[in-house]
């Protein structure tokens, strides 16, 4: 086992710990020494402790991150947590640049499922997407916000998502 290999292990089992202070140092080592394989845990965390600062951490080093590939490993969080998991996912996408042009039916899975946070979280990752578009992707991503539409009773939720509707068009119209 490599030496990387070993620090991602110790440092799974620190963010698992029950005690704080092991989690905050781990969380200070996952900023240097983290990588991909750290998602899953810091979810984990994320989704389970109480403390705000442990939170807050979290949230600061999922804004910082650098591996433009790590899209493949919060994908499947973005289509499979809860609201609060989907928002840490899409503010981190946002605040760290990372590209979802290739991902815009994801992005608006996600929307359509999510509580207001989530929508407005999506609507701004969508609001910065530069494009070129896939036209299928676009087609599908339509589909989903006209049905959501169809369906949703008058709110805040279908406010967003009609602004985010109103962008696909755009888009489309674009490419």
């Amino acid at each position: 086992m490599s030496t990387q290999q070993r620090v991602i292990n110790q440092l799974k089992e620190d963010l698992a710990s029950s005690n704080d202070t092991v989690i905050t140092k781990a969380l200070t080592k996952t900023r240097s020494k983290g990588n991909e394989y750290l998602i899953d845990p810091l979810i984990e965390l994320y989704k389970t402790t109480k403390n705000s600062k442990i939170k807050e951490e979290i949230k600061s080093i999922f804004s910082e991150l650098k591996n433009k590939d790590i899209i493949d490993f919060i994908l499947p969080q973005l289509r499979e947590g809860g609201n609060e998991v989907k928002e840490l996912i899409l503010f981190s996408i946002w605040s760290s640049g990372i590209d979802m042009t290739d991902h815009i039916p994801e992005l608006i899975e996600a929307s359509c499922s999510g509580d207001y946070m989530v929508i407005l979280e999506a609507l701004t990752v969508l609001e910065n997407l530069e494009g070129p578009f896939n036209e299928d992707d676009l087609f599908q991503a339509n589909t989903l916000l006209q049905q959501y539409l169809y369906e949703a009773e008058e709110s805040k939720e279908k406010e967003l998502i009609k602004s985010m509707h109103d962008i696909v068009l755009e888009f489309g119209e674009k490419y």
